[in-house]
């Protein structure tokens, strides 16, 4: 009952992220169509452009990791736990859990390490000057986030609690 209740916390917080990372895909493309008309009609190209794409990138990145862990939306071989039996396929399947909680923790680890090195040597964007530091921690802490989200579902598919995924979901 209570993994019942902290997988739906986290898809629950999973679901925000998602927004904020469809939201920044939206962003990008107005930046882009901006820019484009700019500089064809204007002949005033946005030189801030690349700049605050590149630094959006970031986030929208870091925003798949929270939902995609907690749909289960990463690659997966399962040939071989199929060819072996149910009993290794569930082995298997919980080896691999563990692996991508490794995985995503040193993940989170670096990007947390980035962010210091960004904000220790004051790094900014090249053209527009935008400090650099603030967004790397912003998608640090997004992926840290994500990393007891896969705990929690390495621990449901440990535990035999884990929903089927649906097939045609996964490779």
């Amino acid at each position: 009952m209570k993994y019942d209740r902290l997988e739906r916390l986290s898809i629950g917080l999973s679901r925000p992220t998602a927004l904020i990372g469809i939201l920044g895909l939206m962003l990008i493309a107005l930046i882009t169509v901006a820019s484009v008309v700019a500089r064809a009609v204007f002949n005033y190209p946005l030189i801030w452009a690349h700049d605050a794409s590149s630094l959006l990138i970031i986030i929208i990145v870091a925003t798949c990791f929270p939902t995609g862990v907690m749909l289960r939306k990463h690659v997966a071989i399962e040939f071989l736990g199929g060819a072996l039996g149910s009993r290794a396929h569930r082995w298997l399947t919980a080896f691999g859990a563990l692996v991508t909680s490794a995985a995503l923790a040193v993940l989170a680890w670096q990007m947390t390490v980035i962010a210091g090195q960004e904000t220790a040597g004051h790094a900014s964007t090249v053209v527009a000057r935008i400090p650099t530091g603030p967004l790397w921690w912003l998608a640090a802490v997004i992926v840290w986030v994500s990393v007891p989200m896969q705990g929690l579902v390495t621990l449901l598919i440990i535990t035999g609690k884990a929903a089927p995924v649906a097939d045609g979901d996964h490779v």
